[in-house]
């Protein structure tokens, strides 16, 4: 048979009345301190807002760092816009744009002088590969990566190029041979074992200006000046030569002229030349007096050509009536 404990009247009402009496005090503390609660939530979500949201803006990528989820989060990354977190996490932003870098790099030419040269490099991150350029190299990648491997290759391709070559002709060939070692560079000798990933894709280098020792700097360019001065007098001689065959030419051409003219030359020609001549001059509004020569050939011969006017006839003298 079950046998069920049963409490005495008095016992059972004291634990009641504890239990009624616990709970308004409880109550009654809830209602005193709710003020504060929701004081105390507020503080806490305006502190933790900036950990907890945040805004890739644009051109950007976000890079996850989890603290209790093993480090950085290669798996993704985040495109521009928002992006909650953990408040115990952190989003770093890479700026995944077009940049520009200047900076001047000292180099030795082949014969040993010292030229400054004042490089342009514009580069950008791969988006997809931001995650792992976090892990290995950090967000002072410019400085700690690509900076020094332009240097480097620049004193490399400088080495074998002297002064004169660098100040002129060569400028284009060498700016690309720094371009081809630095692409290299970035992309086999730090790539991490097993991985193909680029990180960085590096577009142009550019030699914006080049400091030489005040000496050769000189000696340069009058040696440029006397190049073109050369140049110019090859012309000159190029152009006399081209005006004396052009003289030779012409006088053969009036010698011909002048042989066929004495062997042809008769009356039938002579009356054709004199009738162009008759011609062109009844063409002529000004005054003239024409004699006709021979009556055979009738050529003309032209003595009046003066373009005034003839003078008007002299008066009657005077007293001479008018008839």
């Amino acid at each position: 048979m079950d046998e069920t404990i049963s409490l005495p009247p008095s016992l059972y009402c004291r634990i009641r009345c504890k239990l009624k009496r616990a709970w308004r005090y409880t109550r009654a503390r809830l209602h005193a301190y709710r003020f504060e609660l929701v004081i105390f939530t507020i503080v806490a979500t305006v502190f933790l807002f900036p950990f907890v949201y945040h805004t890739i803006p644009a051109g950007h990528v976000g890079v996850l760092w989890k603290r209790f989820g093993g480090g950085t989060y290669t798996d993704e990354v985040f495109p521009e816009g928002y992006r909650l977190t953990l408040p115990w996490d952190t989003l770093h932003i890479y700026d995944a744009r077009l940049q520009t870098t200047e900076r001047e790099v000292q180099v030795l030419s082949s014969d040993g002088l010292l030229i400054t040269l004042a490089l342009v490099w514009r580069f950008h991150i791969v988006p997809g590969a931001a995650a792992h350029l976090h892990k290995h190299i950090g967000p002072a990648y410019p400085e700690t990566l690509i900076a020094p491997t332009v240097g480097a290759r620049a004193r490399d391709v400088i080495a074998v190029n002297s002064p004169d070559e660098v100040y002129t002709e060569k400028r284009l060939k060498i700016q690309n041979q720094i371009l081809e070692s630095v692409r290299f560079d970035l992309h086999e000798r730090f790539k991490q074992p097993g991985e193909s990933i680029t990180w960085i894709m590096f577009e142009d280098v550019l030699i914006k200006g080049m400091t030489l020792p005040p000496g050769v700097q000189e000696a340069i360019v009058r040696k440029n000046a006397m190049f073109h001065q050369m140049e110019e007098y090859s012309f000159r001689l190029q152009r006399e030569q081209k005006e004396a065959e052009r003289k030779r030419i012409e006088a053969l051409g009036i010698r011909n002229f002048q042989e066929i003219v004495s062997n042809g030359m008769n009356d039938s020609y002579l009356r054709w030349r004199g009738i162009e001549a008759t011609l062109e001059l009844a063409k002529s509004p000004n005054a003239k007096v024409v004699v006709v020569g021979n009556p055979k050939n009738g050529l003309p011969l032209i003595l009046n050509t003066d373009t005034k006017e003839p003078p008007e006839p002299a008066t009657k003298q005077q007293g001479q009536k008018k008839p």
